[in-house]
């Protein structure tokens, strides 16, 4: 079985993650042609491949990835403020 990714909505990061979580039951192979990752999948158990399972899979890690992109920042802005001594830090000082 072949599966078509589009490198432009899904990070390598993202499909990283799920071939890891996959990887258990299925040897998963990743060849990179015009943009496209294509993922051919070979099954290592009797379990079968669910591709509506496989692509929630790939859409959590996006959203992970879009909230961790947008929240960045004030995770700085906390981490400077609970471990350093700055007290007059806000979203405007990491621009």
């Amino acid at each position: 079985m072949e599966i078509k990714i589009d490198r432009n909505i899904y990070s390598d990061s993202c499909i990283s993650k799920v071939v890891y979580l996959l990887s258990e039951k299925f040897s998963i192979a990743r060849t990179f042609v015009n943009n496209y990752e294509i993922l051919t999948i070979i099954h290592k158990t009797d379990d079968d491949f669910d591709v509506n399972d496989f692509w929630d899979k790939m859409n959590d890690f996006k959203l992970r990835e879009i909230i961790n992109i947008e929240t960045k920042d004030i995770k700085t802005i906390l981490y400077a403020k609970a471990f350093g001594e700055f007290d007059n830090l806000d979203e405007n000082d990491f621009d």
